[in-house]
C-alpha cells in the first residue's frame, strides 16, 4: 500500500467517523427535543450553539 493510498483510506474512515458522529447528534437533539425541551438547552446539553440546534430540526 502506498502512502497516498493509506492517506485515502484514513480520509475515509475520518469521515465515516464524521457522519457517525452526526448521525448520533442529530438524534440526540431530536429525542431531547421530544422530551420537551428547549432550543437553548438542547443548545447547552449537546455543547452546540443555538444555530446548529436549529439547522438540525430544520
Amino acid at each position: 500500500m502506498t502512502l497516498l493510498e493509506r492517506d485515502r483510506e484514513k480520509i475515509e474512515e475520518g469521515r465515516e467517523e464524521g457522519r457517525e458522529e452526526g448521525i448520533k447528534l442529530t438524534k440526540k437533539v431530536f429525542k431531547l427535543l421530544n422530551n420537551g425541551e428547549s432550543i437553548e438547552s438542547i443548545a447547552k446539553i449537546c455543547n452546540i450553539s443555538v444555530d446548529m440546534v436549529k439547522e438540525i430540526i430544520e
